[in-house]
């Protein structure tokens, strides 16, 4: 197998890891529709991570599950209803909580890349 598909599978495990963290911070800037919600991790990303449409809806799911997040029907000019998804009460805390323990991990990372820039 070559490296590059190789590290192709490699990101795509690692970026899933981060999937709910994303529409969690992406739900903590407002209440979305979950096509809304993949449209601004994507620009909050800076195009570097996206999750596809098929995706989001089992996420939203699970995070509904947890109570992190909650739905509300809403209807359009056109009369259909979509959901529009919000961080409850305890998924705000649960951020404030997950916002650290990510910071601490980036770090921990950091210190593992340093420590191989140096061995070169």
């Amino acid at each position: 197998m070559e490296l590059e598909d190789e590290l192709q599978k490699w990101e795509t495990e690692f970026k899933k890891g981060f999937s709910k963290p994303f529409v969690l911070f992406s739900l903590a800037e407002r209440p979305n529709y979950p096509y809304q919600v993949t449209k601004a991790i994507l620009g909050q990303t800076k195009g570097q991570f996206s999750i596809a449409g098929s995706n989001i809806y089992p996420i939203l799911k699970k995070l509904t599950d947890d109570e992190l997040i909650i739905f509300q029907i809403q209807q359009d000019k056109d009369g259909s209803e979509k959901k529009v998804y919000s961080l409850t009460s305890k998924g705000k805390n649960f951020l404030i909580l997950l916002k650290q323990a990510m910071k601490e991990f980036t770090v921990i990372v950091q210190e593992m890349i340093d420590t191989y820039d140096e061995m070169k």
